[in-house]
């Protein structure tokens, strides 16, 4: 007996259209996504559950083994030389990806890196850092935009003030 098999409309119809859809709606929403015009500021997630998630590829591995808090906020502020809030560190890791303009992240030696809009940055546990949004980073630009995306064990405070180690 032959085998039953579709027809070129069909594989269109079921495969293509779908897949086309699919890849045209992700891309406006990652446009919109780098582009700094998703979500509408302040929108914050905030998720509670356990995984047993094992990421591998690239140097990259993610395992939770207990409970953990998981939010991501959006934020926009218009460039300044203050910092962006104090000097602290987190109880897990922290990905950071910028919008629309630049973030210039100083760590305890007051060593300084820029984060401009279509990177990503990734925090460590308890690296201890702060950030500006330095006028001189961001000519022209009237607001910079980043998502901020924690994740910490359930229960525990984040992030965690300390004193500030150095003066830029």
């Amino acid at each position: 007996m032959r085998p039953k098999s579709l027809s070129i409309p069909k594989l269109i119809v079921l495969g293509v259209l779908p897949a086309t859809l699919i890849l045209t709606t992700a891309g406006a929403a990652v446009a919109g996504l780098v582009g700094g015009t998703l979500p509408a500021a302040g929108f914050t997630y905030t998720g509670v559950t356990i995984n047993d998630v094992n990421m591998a590829g690239d140097g990259v591995h993610l395992k939770i083994k207990a409970a953990t808090t998981i939010k991501t906020t959006y934020s926009k502020v218009a460039p300044s030389e203050n910092f962006l809030g104090p000097w602290h560190y987190h109880n897990g890791p922290v990905i950071v990806t910028v919008t629309a303009g630049t973030l210039t992240f100083y760590n305890v030696t007051c060593g300084a890196w820029d984060v401009s809009a279509g990177q990503t940055y990734i925090e460590s546990t308890g690296e201890v850092l702060n950030a500006k949004a330095l006028p001189s980073s961001n000519g022209g630009v009237a607001t910079v935009e980043w998502f901020t995306t924690r994740l910490y064990p359930e229960g525990t405070a984040d992030p965690a003030p300390v004193d500030p180690p150095c003066v830029p």
